[in-house]
């Protein structure tokens, strides 16, 4: 499950619904999604003030954003099952955002927790 650098390279240069739609695939073909942790989750802002939780769907993407105020994190995996049945739901009650491929320079893709939930859940029906 390692990631080139070359690779690396090819999908953070990718348009933001290219890279939403690799990370939509990836995490349902693994099975799981990525993201930092040390002693809770890390979390990141928007311009509104927003809370957003980060999202990879490899290890090699999260840990990209292990510097800064992040340092001291690593990458931590969720289950998809976990994430569907709990993290999910949680980050509607909160009000939290999902960052999906967060990345430092660019931050996020742009999507709501529904369609986030919604297009896990598509992707996943092609599987069963």
């Amino acid at each position: 499950m390692s990631v080139s650098q070359k690779q690396i390279d090819a999908i953070l240069k990718l348009s933001a619904p290219k890279r939403y739609s690799h990370f939509i695939k990836k995490v349902v073909g693994w099975k799981q999604l990525w993201a930092l942790y040390n002693d809770g989750w890390a979390m990141s802002e928007s311009d509104k003030g927003e809370l957003i939780f980060p999202l990879w769907p490899e290890k090699e993407y999260a840990e990209l954003c292990v510097s800064g105020e992040w340092s001291d994190y690593v990458p931590k995996p969720i289950e998809l099952d976990d994430a569907l049945d709990n993290m999910i739901p949680m980050l509607k009650e909160k009000g939290i955002l999902p960052g999906v491929f967060f990345t430092m320079k660019d931050g996020s893709v742009n999507a709501s927790i529904d369609e986030l939930e919604s297009d896990l859940r598509e992707e996943l029906s092609k599987y069963e």
